[in-house]
């Protein structure tokens, strides 16, 4: 492809020869010829410039070096465009493979494909151009939409559903019982879920996240939203859309997450609270009440982060403060024995 028409393709500012050929996407050390290279800051930009790579795609606030280049004002979008062009296909034929096991009353729309060892109970629903991957689990009455991927030894349990162009990562589940139980003089007493799942379009979700069913009524992913791996998403739980959650993240039961949320990795939620629109949970914090919209919070428990590096910056003092309190202690006790000593003598 020219680099005049990928620059066209992306949107960007071509600076340089538009006839240069790219055939792919390197790295910024050991690109080869004919790839493009994604420079992110000056540092990248002078691996690239040391290498063979016929171009580079640069943030528009960058300055250019000798190589021939595509500016973008959000490069990051442009890479992930990028990638996306010059992604290897993967191919997968339609059609069902001959160990696959289909139970009764299954509906197969177009062109699905339906790999090794996949298991349908009754009445599933899959849509066209669905690819499901070796050992994927998809039991009675769960509706799969159209041109979703299910990864190897995917499960979705029994009644729950999924939008179209829904992507689930190798070992993600999604419909098993949420961990609810009550008390008796025996100990713990499941509590039965009789709930269901519910993953809007365009939803991705991490290799081994686990997305329990409701007690009663829906957990419910919303469109877009994009989950790592690693992810365990409680019943009753409600998140919305365009939100990102990062690994290892823990949301309790009955949590709502509102539209454009961040949650970086291994926050905490504690159950019932709400994180509001556009909120942003900074890595390791533990979430104990509501966040307002538009918040940035960290610490534990979270705070605004603005408050939570000021106690940070007073607990790193706190050796050097204590140090000080004790030294004060000897003075003060010095002059109460210098002061007994002199009253003892009058």
């Amino acid at each position: 492809m020219r680099l005049g028409d990928l620059a066209t393709y992306l949107g960007g500012t071509l600076v340089g020869d538009p006839a240069v050929e790219v055939s792919g996407v390197g790295e910024p050390e050991g690109a080869g010829p004919g790839t493009i290279v994604y420079a992110a800051d000056e540092h990248a930009l002078r691996r690239a410039e040391s290498g063979a790579a016929a171009a580079v795609l640069l943030p528009a606030e960058l300055p250019p070096g000798r190589k021939p280049a595509i500016r973008a004002a959000n490069a990051r979008l442009a890479f992930a465009r990028l990638l996306a062009l010059f992604a290897p296909a993967q191919p997968r034929s339609p059609g069902v493979h001959p160990t696959a096991v289909l139970g009764a009353d299954v509906t197969l729309a177009p062109d699905v494909h339906i790999g090794p060892h996949v298991v349908l109970g009754d009445r599933v629903r899959v849509g066209a151009r669905t690819a499901l991957l070796t050992g994927t689990v998809v039991e009675s009455d769960a509706v799969i939409g159209e041109d979703c991927i299910l990864g190897p030894h995917v499960t979705v349990r029994a009644g729950c559903v999924l939008g179209h162009r829904v992507i689930l990562h190798p070992g993600a589940v999604v419909g098993s019982d949420g961990f609810g139980y009550a008390q008796d003089e025996s100990g713990p007493v499941k509590i039965p879920h009789l709930g269901r799942v519910v993953i809007e379009d365009d939803v991705e979700i991490g290799a081994n996240t686990a997305v329990d069913r409701g007690t009663l009524g829906e957990t419910r992913i919303g469109a877009r939203t994009k989950i790592d791996n690693l992810v365990q998403v409680a019943h009753n739980v409600r998140i919305g859309r365009g939100v990102l959650i990062a690994g290892q993240v823990g949301l309790a039961g009955s949590v709502t997450v509102e539209d454009g949320a961040v949650l970086a990795g291994q926050v905490g939620v504690r159950d019932h609270t709400r994180i509001g629109a556009g909120a942003t949970v900074l890595a390791q914090a533990g979430v104990t009440k509501d966040i307002p919209p538009r918040e940035v919070v960290s610490g534990m428990p979270a705070r605004p982060h603005r408050q939570e590096l000021r106690v940070q910056a007073y607990l790193r003092r706190l050796p050097e403060l204590f140090s000080g309190f004790q030294a004060l202690q000897r003075r003060v006790g010095e002059l109460a024995a210098r002061r007994a000593r002199s009253r003892s003598k009058r």
